[in-house]
């Protein structure tokens, strides 16, 4: 008897796994927030039936994403919400990114309904938009991740699909000129 009290008073004294909710997780995402990432890109096209492969890094500042892609080609892309040249996919995705990595999942159940799966050190989230722009060009997105956001799949309403793989990144020892504009 004695063992099995010392059993349950062990067990009932083990650390409980945190609770997922969006509220924890966006405090969780906005402390480990990157400021640079690097990033694997696989995007399907669905009207050419080819998939393209692409890598490169990111850095994010006040007013802007800078993306810059390294292979298959150098390009560098200002993704600005002010920025009326930004073709529309890109002003849609802009604020997706911003709160996923910044962890602002409020600003996200604005155009989402959001499903969040596992634990904070190995989490899933289900997106789907709720809002009719924002349905006009994506079907779904499926994030992934643990402190930060380690890989985010979006399916667009066409048919293509982009999936990254992100890790951090230390800013300065970027290549080229890493500085935000």
């Amino acid at each position: 008897m004695r063992r099995l009290l010392l059993l349950v008073a062990m067990v009932f004294s083990l650390p409980a796994a945190a609770e997922l909710d969006s509220t924890t997780l966006g405090a969780q995402l906005a402390e480990h927030s990157p400021q640079c990432s690097h990033f694997a890109q696989t995007r399907w096209l669905d009207d050419l039936e080819a998939e393209l492969a692409s890598n490169g890094y990111f850095q994010r500042s006040d007013n802007a994403l800078i993306w810059q892609t390294l292979t298959p080609v150098d390009s560098r892309l200002v993704l600005r919400a002010d920025n009326p040249e930004l073709p529309l996919a890109y002003q849609v995705i802009l604020p997706v990114l911003n709160g996923l990595l910044g962890g602002d999942w409020a600003a996200l159940q604005e155009h989402f309904s959001v499903e969040l799966s596992g634990e904070l050190g190995d989490w899933q989230a289900a997106l789907k938009p709720t809002d009719s722009v924002v349905a006009e060009r994506l079907k779904h997105l499926q994030v992934r991740g643990g402190e930060q956001v380690r890989q985010l799949q979006i399916d667009f309403v066409s048919g293509d699909r982009m999936t990254l793989q992100l890790s951090p990144a230390d800013c300065a020892a970027l290549p080229g000129d890493s500085g935000a504009s």
